[in-house]
């Protein structure tokens, strides 16, 4: 059953959701250079060091980009840049975001944001981890799987839950 925002989509839009909701999820391969990275990663959130938790989070996304760089399937790099205070309006708090190349870029970045915005407090581990990897995700979405656009589907949500699921289980 197709979720009720699906009604909203256009033609374009049904389309592409079709395919991405019959993409397979990556199997990370390479589990012990992942553990180390993140067993960094959550002793420099936990201290709330922004440059190395920005330096392991690049070193994450490289990590599992770079085994997709073979063959047909030429994964290009996407830089991470994590910022200290979530932005925040009547919406919400932006937990991170996407921006993929364009004619303005030629390298996509990716944001996440370490602090949350009323509080001020650092996120917690699990939530950190699982923004950095939706945002990663999108970049997938447009650079693995060659999607068109890279929507909020259900096949999006399967793949960004079996890969956090994986990196829990290295941990």
């Amino acid at each position: 059953m197709a979720l009720a925002y699906y009604r909203r989509f256009s033609k374009t839009q049904k389309r592409i959701a079709q395919q991405s909701d019959s993409l397979k999820p990556i199997v990370l391969e390479n589990k012990q250079q992942l553990a180390q990275i993140l067993e960094q990663l959550r002793q420099h959130l936990s201290l709330a060091n922004l440059a190395l938790v920005e330096r392991c989070s690049q070193q994450l996304v490289d990590a599992i980009c770079q085994p997709l760089r073979c063959g047909n399937m030429r994964v290009s790099s996407v830089r991470v840049h994590v910022l200290e205070q979530r932005p925040y309006d009547d919406a919400g708090e932006l937990h991170g975001l996407y921006e993929p190349v364009d004619e303005v870029r030629i390298r996509a970045r990716l944001y996440v944001w370490m602090r949350t915005a009323k509080r001020q407090q650092v996120v917690a581990y699990k939530t950190y981890l699982r923004t950095l990897v939706h945002e990663l995700c999108h970049h997938l979405d447009y650079e693995y799987y060659r999607l068109e656009d890279s929507l909020h589907t259900q096949g999006f949500f399967r793949r960004e839950s079996n890969m956090v699921k994986q990196l829990i289980n290295y941990m």
